[in-house]
C-alpha cells in the first residue's frame, strides 16, 4: 500500500492510503488486520487516515473495513446531531440541509465520554462540494488568541441542550435520549454528568459544564476539544436567530452556549475561535468508496455546503 499526503507535506497532517497492486475488498481487510498497531501509530501522528481506490462498494463493506480495524461500537445515547441508523452501528452523518456549513467540531466534546475514533464512508459523493471539512485540534487550539483560551480553559464551558414540546426545532428529548420515559432520561443525564429541569410543558433543558480542552490519552498533546463556537448563539445568522427567539425566547435556542459559571460568552471571542477555525481547515473531495478514519481528539471534522445527492455514512467507534 502506498501512503502520501492528503494535504500538504505537514507531518501531523492526514495520509491518503492507496493500492498498491490488488484492490480488492479481500485485499485491503487483510492489510487492516495485518498492520492495525502501525495504522494506529499512523493515525497517531496524523489525525487521520484515508483510504481511496479500493473495492468498498457498499454500506456492509463499510462495516467490515471498521471491524478489520478493531473499531467498537460507540453508543449515541444523548447525541445532538440529527441521524438515520442505516446498519445497526451505521449511522447517515449528521443530516443538515444541503446549504449550510456545519461548522468544524469534535464529536460529543459536549459530554464527558465520546467516541476515540470516526469512520467515514462516501457512498454518493455530491456533485459539488460536501466535503468533509477537518482540521488539527493542536493547529486549531496554537491559533486561537491565549487570551481567549485562557478564559476558556480557567471558566470551562456550559452546554444548554433545550428540548421545546410541540414545537420541530432540532431533535426531541425522546429521539435523544431514546426513550419516552423521564426516569429513564434522568438517569441517563446524570450519568453523563449533565443536569436537567422539565418545564411544564414537557419540554426539557438540560445543562452540562466541560473543559474546554483536554489532554490527548496517548500522546499527552494539549488539544482543543469543546463545541463552544457551534453551540454559541453567534454561530446562528441574525434573521434566523432572531426568528427562533421570538418562538421560544432568549436563552432558549435548542442549543445554548456559556462559561462553566453561567457568565456569557464574549461575541467577539467566539469570532476569533471561528477564524483560528477557519484558517487552518482542510478540505478535500470525496470520491466513492472512500473511507476516512480520525482520531475524535487530534482531528476536528465539519462539512461544506453542497449540490446534488450526498450519502456519507458514520460509524463512532469507543477505541
Amino acid at each position: 500500500m502506498k501512503s502520501t499526503p492528503l494535504f500538504s507535506p505537514t507531518p501531523h497532517h492526514p495520509l491518503v492510503m492507496t493500492p498498491d497492486g490488488d484492490n480488492s475488498l479481500v485485499a485491503l481487510g487483510a492489510y487492516l488486520e495485518a498492520n492495525r498497531d502501525g495504522l494506529q501509530q499512523s493515525l497517531l501522528r496524523h489525525g487521520g487516515l484515508l483510504f481511496r481506490g479500493f473495492e468498498v462498494k457498499t454500506v456492509e463493506d463499510f462495516r467490515e473495513c471498521t471491524r478489520h480495524l478493531g473499531a467498537v461500537s460507540f453508543d449515541y445515547v444523548g447525541g445532538n446531531s440529527p441521524r438515520t441508523r442505516v446498519l445497526p452501528e451505521v449511522y447517515t452523518s449528521t443530516e443538515y440541509p444541503a446549504t449550510e456549513t456545519i461548522s468544524l467540531h469534535n464529536e460529543m466534546s459536549y459530554l464527558p465520554s465520546w467516541p476515540s475514533r470516526l469512520f467515514f464512508y462516501s457512498l454518493i459523493p455530491a456533485i459539488s462540494g460536501g466535503q468533509t471539512s477537518l482540521a488539527h485540534s493542536v493547529d486549531v487550539l496554537e491559533a486561537v488568541p491565549d487570551e481567549v483560551v485562557s478564559k476558556m480553559r480557567d471558566r470551562k464551558i456550559r452546554y444548554i441542550r433545550n428540548f421545546h414540546a410541540g414545537l420541530p426545532l432540532g431533535k426531541t428529548w425522546q429521539a435523544t435520549y431514546q426513550t419516552d420515559s423521564r426516569e429513564e432520561v434522568e438517569e441517563i443525564v446524570a450519568g453523563q454528568g449533565s443536569t436537567c429541569e422539565w418545564r411544564a410543558d414537557g419540554g426539557l433543558r438540560v445543562s452540562t459544564v466541560r473543559d474546554a480542552f483536554v489532554a490527548h490519552p496517548v500522546t499527552g498533546q494539549d488539544v482543543w476539544f469543546n463545541q463552544a463556537e457551534q453551540w454559541h448563539r453567534s454561530a446562528l445568522d441574525p434573521a434566523l436567530r432572531e426568528m427562533f427567539e421570538k418562538m421560544v425566547g432568549s436563552g432558549n435556542l435548542p442549543h445554548e452556549c456559556e462559561y462553566g459559571d453561567g457568565a456569557p460568552l464574549d461575541d467577539r471571542d467566539m469570532a476569533a475561535v471561528r477564524k483560528a477555525m477557519n484558517d487552518n481547515k482542510l478540505l478535500f473531495d470525496w470520491k466513492h468508496g472512500d473511507v476516512l478514519v480520525i482520531d475524535n481528539l487530534l482531528m476536528m471534522h465539519g462539512r461544506e455546503p453542497f449540490k446534488g445527492e450526498r450519502k456519507t455514512l458514520a460509524y463512532l467507534s469507543v477505541n
